[in-house]
């Protein structure tokens, strides 16, 4: 737990896939040159008034052109914006970032708090070590179908199996958050310790531990759980174990069924689970892998699959936190034939090809994870993660200048403290849209991690 709150971000074993930088081919249209003299020799021998007729019409084509340019600059990535945010797009939506954009718009106010552009699900999650987070979730609560704050923990002492973190419950906030019955609030269960075994392998044990987490739902008039417990069971080695690794899949399924014949108490759906996955690796009979096949096996017990497509690179490996191309590869190899619809991803622009077919089903309860926070790295190894007051106070204090890394496609900047030489990795609007560009392609929904730590015109996107 200490080490989540440090680093602030989500956890689990990477996988790295190939890199290839994307090549990027923009068609230019040039017209043909008109003959100057025949040109003037016309316009002498127009009368004063068809001349200027004629200019203004060529004005007003000129005018009307551009505000089309305008246009297809702003709703280039199919993000549908309202008029306020529209400027702001226009400053930040591009890999040419300067700096005194973001400072000077991350002071403003002028964010979209009430129309969602996405129809897909967005799960937001919150952290109890971070109170921004609880005031974004408020304040943008129209932008979310799901809400987690991260509350609980399943752990045995001793003999005895205990649910903690209910101390950090807070049910005047989801009051004001969810209203009615949106969006769904779903607390973060995460499994902790060494001595979990005997719960897989003791039925009498694995009811007792589901009991306490439905009971608590229904207590606390929770939409359902997000259940954190993949990494944990890698950490111990218990995956290992072919018959331990079908008692956890086992204890899922047996947690979602139990779940799924409560009703929540503010509408007439039963409650959810969403289970977080580590981003899959092409590595073959690998058991600590959470494959296409556990997909399907828990197809029916879990409503929604919260996918860590983040922390791609760590303070030994320094670099962007989650490439492109690498989050592609992860969607791939979990979805390997998922639909996409084509008029909206823009192929020409990102140069990308899927298969067609499959099973859409999966693809919408996958959440593909969106990182809100970012890391200063110390080269040529070391460093720590920042959230937007530090990122900003870095802008503020050594004005750098940003770099677009086309491989990839993120923003970064290179500052010294004097003894030592940083790169810095933040989510931009142009990061941000992207990978939503992504999810919406394959069409998947998105995981927010966390809310708290992003700038606010980040939530524009959403």
């Amino acid at each position: 737990r200490e080490r989540e709150r440090a680093r602030e971000g989500g956890g689990g074993a990477m996988a790295i896939a190939s890199r290839g930088a994307l090549q990027r081919r923009h068609p230019y249209l040039q017209s043909a040159k008109q003959n100057s003299r025949h040109h003037k020799s016309r316009s002498a021998s127009l009368p004063l008034s068809t001349f200027l007729g004629r200019a203004l019409a060529f004005l007003l084509v000129v005018v009307i052109a551009s505000v089309a340019l305008l246009f297809l600059r702003i709703s280039s990535f199919s993000l549908q914006v309202s008029p306020h945010s529209a400027y702001r797009q226009t400053r930040l939506l591009t890999t040419a970032l300067s700096h005194k954009d973001v400072i000077h718009e991350a002071d403003r106010s002028l964010v979209d708090r009430t129309q969602r552009h996405l129809n897909s699900s967005v799960l937001a999650y919150v952290t109890p070590w971070n109170g921004k987070g609880y005031d974004m979730a408020k304040k943008f609560r129209m932008k979310f179908t799901h809400v987690s704050p991260v509350w609980y923990q399943l752990r045995r002492e001793g003999d005895v199996m205990k649910l903690h973190g209910k101390h950090d419950a807070d049910l005047n906030w989801i009051e004001d958050v969810r209203i009615d019955g949106q969006p769904m609030i779903l607390p973060r269960v995460v499994l902790e310790g060494w001595t979990l075994e005997t719960m897989l392998v003791q039925k009498e044990e694995r009811m007792k531990a589901i009991n306490m987490i439905v009971t608590e739902c229904k207590n606390m008039g929770y939409d359902g759980i997000v259940l954190e417990a993949w990494s944990t069971w890698v950490v111990t080695g218990l995956l290992e174990n072919a018959t331990l690794r079908q008692k956890a899949l086992q204890f899922i399924r047996d947690l979602g069924s139990k779940l799924h014949n409560v009703k929540a108490k503010l509408s007439n759906r039963h409650l959810q689970l969403i289970f977080v996955i580590p981003p899959p690796s092409p590595k073959k009979m690998d058991l600590n892998q959470f494959t296409p096949r556990d997909m399907v096996m828990l197809d029916s017990a879990v409503d929604g699959f919260s996918l860590m497509t983040y922390d791609f690179s760590n303070s030994y490996h320094p670099g962007p936190s989650a490439p492109l191309l690498w989050v592609r590869a992860c969607l791939n190899l979990l979805l390997p034939k998922v639909p996409v619809n084509k008029m909206e991803h823009h192929e020409s622009q990102l140069g990308m090809t899927y298969r067609e077919g499959g099973n859409s089903i999966l693809a919408k309860r996958l959440l593909m994870g969106i990182n809100f926070y970012g890391n200063d790295f110390l080269l040529p190894r070391g460093g720590k993660p920042i959230v937007g007051q530090e990122y900003l106070a870095l802008l503020r204090k050594y004005r750098p200048t940003m770099e677009w890394d086309a491989e990839s496609k993120e923003h970064y900047f290179e500052y010294s403290d004097g003894t030592e030489s940083h790169r810095v990795f933040y989510p931009s609007l142009k990061y941000l849209a992207l990978r939503i560009q992504e999810a919406k392609a394959w069409g998947v929904g998105i995981s927010i991690w966390e809310i708290g730590q992003g700038l606010e015109y980040f939530f524009d996107l959403l």
